[in-house]
């Protein structure tokens, strides 16, 4: 199963004007549970590229969290997604 099937929400957004945050809610906690153990920390590092970046997971509302910071700071010359808004996408077709 694909993650973008397993979720009810899968979205990235700003937070604040240096830092992404990605959420991931799951449908149930069965899916939430085999998620966890695919979707680490080291696989969003890597997906990433970055050396160091927040993770959090929320047992009770089944829900993963991940933030970082960004390249470029929201909306500067540079920045290619003002909003934060497209981070999420090379999560959708991890096999989970």
């Amino acid at each position: 199963m694909r993650l973008k099937e397993a979720v009810k929400v899968l979205r990235s957004k700003n937070a604040g004007v240096w830092h992404i945050t990605i959420d991931i809610v799951f449908k149930n906690s069965e899916l939430y549970e085999i998620a966890k153990t695919k979707l680490t920390k080291e696989l969003f590092c890597e997906l990433f590229n970055r050396n160091e970046l927040e993770y959090f997971q929320c047992d009770s509302i089944n829900t993963l969290k991940v933030s970082f910071l960004r390249e470029q700071a929201a909306g500067s010359l540079k920045d290619t997604d003002c909003l934060g808004a497209n981070f999420y996408i090379p999560l959708m077709e991890i096999e989970i």
